[in-house]
């Protein structure tokens, strides 16, 4: 089956997984787990990286981003899956995989909605791959981006680098909206969650498929484990007084270094937003040396803890895919056992 691609991208935080998991509430639409894997493959492909299926086999049994989908694959079927020089043929291979397994009331769905947030930042490989994919921009007001982002275990841990990030992933996303005017829509997330029935609607028919109001209430993606607590609003109905809760959780100085880099006070204006200052604030040496050093001892905190959470997630994957492989070479063996003896009888 060949899949309608819909790749939603946006800033970490701005609610593409909250989009990606109503857009998959459809029955023709079948909504994935980020796949930063399938970013890194096409790289590989187009690099002949790989001799062989099975050293790509390799590299995806060991990719974080692959475990986390928790597709339970032996190696040999893995594999086979896997054809080197075609790579769009490779990738809705493993899609139509996880549909049967996470989603088997959906085979027949051939939307593939895809939200990992830097989709944006590959989409010239993407739509080399997928001449016919559609692309939804998300933005959501990059102070409340920075409320939700800064207490994780990754991405920016400070208002002022945080700025930089929301501001990064926005000139990424600009540029793919003036290159696909046709084929790509901006959708802002403080409307998603405040009129979903009307935005919905909306992104239903720009991607050509039918509305249901069932759509509104959430539950169209399996999230995987390791993000069940940084998501656990998905699977619901948008909450609108999520709109405006950064205001009350972030302090005047954060405000001020958020809006210090001119081109984030730029685009909040330019997205409709209304800023804080007139003009970017100006912001002592020593301060800004603070931000920096802080977001460089955070990283380096979080991203051990995140590393060895990313090594039991493939560890537990390898361990599910070793005890399918023993479990179907003890059936085959009981099979061929059972075979022989009705022959001697």
């Amino acid at each position: 089956m060949n899949y309608r691609p819909v790749f939603i991208a946006g800033c970490d935080r701005s609610g593409t997984t909250l989009l990606g998991d109503l857009l998959g509430c459809s029955p023709w639409a079948i909504t994935t787990p980020e796949s930063q894997f399938i970013h890194e493959l096409l790289l590989h492909l187009q690099l002949n990286t790989f001799d062989t299926p099975r050293a790509a086999t390799h590299w995806l049994l060991n990719h974080f981003r692959y475990a986390a989908w928790n597709l339970t694959l032996t190696t040999v079927e893995l594999e086979q899956l896997l054809i080197l020089d075609d790579p769009r043929a490779t990738i809705e291979s493993i899609v139509k995989e996880y549909v049967k397994q996470f989603h088997a009331d959906k085979l027949n769905a051939d939307v593939w909605v895809d939200h990992t947030p830097d989709n944006f930042k590959y989409y010239s490989q993407l739509k080399s791959l997928f001449p016919d994919a559609r692309f939804i921009h998300i933005v959501r007001d990059g102070r409340a981006v920075c409320a939700s982002i800064r207490g994780l275990d990754w991405g920016p841990n400070n208002a002022y680098m945080s700025s930089r990030h929301w501001a990064e992933r926005l000139q990424q996303a600009l540029i793919v909206e003036g290159a696909e005017a046709e084929n790509c829509v901006r959708v802002r997330y403080e409307d998603l969650i405040t009129r979903p029935h009307e935005i919905l609607a909306q992104l239903c028919e720009f991607i050509d498929i039918p509305f249901d109001e069932t759509m509104t209430k959430g539950g169209g993606l399996v999230v995987p484990d390791f993000t069940r607590t940084q998501h656990y609003l998905v699977g619901q109905a948008p909450k609108a007084e999520k709109a405006y809760q950064w205001q009350s959780q972030l302090s005047q100085q954060e405000l001020r270094d958020f809006e210090s880099y001119p081109f984030s006070h730029l685009f909040l204006k330019k997205m409709g937003y209304k800023t804080e200052f007139e003009s970017p604030p100006r912001l002592s040496a020593p301060h800004i040396l603070y931000c920096y050093t802080h977001e460089f001892i955070s990283y380096i905190f979080n991203r051990f803890r995140h590393r060895r959470m990313e090594h039991r997630e493939v560890a537990r994957i390898k361990s599910l895919q070793e005890t399918k492989t023993t479990a179907k070479l003890t059936h085959t063996r009981a099979f061929a056992h059972a075979s022989n003896s009705r022959k001697v009888e």
